[in-house]
């Protein structure tokens, strides 16, 4: 924030113009931080439709990667899964339950439309046995690990030159 300068008797204090422009540059530095944390919050955006959404933990075993996604109140048929070797994503729609014309909200904190979520694997994955499965609004993504690949020598012969 803006700087403060031990106090001095103002008699002493010597102001010159240039002091005066780089404490009104410090004072719009700090108003622009100022206004960049306030136009992330909350209130000005809608909710989970930040990178955050779904709610996930990833979990590493030696054969897989797992991968747990809070996402309650959505139809499975509204989900996508899309998994390349190193990367997943999460695709999907959360249906308004209420769309009659009549109502109107006093309050609306639950989230409804699409939202998406990549999420980088900390190792590399068989794509095509991946599994996934839904229950209680939470979304089990099992994903089996490539073996690493060991490094094949050989003995090379070497050659006498007479």
């Amino acid at each position: 924030m803006v700087r403060r300068d031990v106090p001095v008797k103002r008699e002493e204090r010597q102001v010159s113009p240039i002091r005066r422009l780089w404490d009104l540059f410090d004072l719009r530095s700090d108003l622009d931080e100022l206004f960049d944390e306030l136009m992330e919050a909350p209130f000005f955006t809608r909710p989970f439709l930040s990178s955050t959404f779904p709610a996930i933990d990833v979990a590493e075993t030696e054969n897989e990667v797992i991968i747990k996604a809070e996402i309650p109140g959505v139809d499975p048929k509204n989900l996508e899964v899309h998994v390349a070797e190193d990367n997943l994503n999460i695709k999907g729609e959360i249906k308004d339950e209420w769309e009659e014309k009549g109502v109107g909200y006093c309050r609306r904190e639950r989230y409804c439309g699409a939202f998406e979520r990549a999420v980088a694997l900390p190792a590399k994955v068989k794509q095509e046995e991946v599994k996934a499965q839904y229950k209680d609004g939470v979304l089990t993504i099992t994903l089996p690990k490539v073996e690493p690949s060991k490094p094949k020598t050989r003995k090379v012969e070497i050659e006498v030159a007479s």
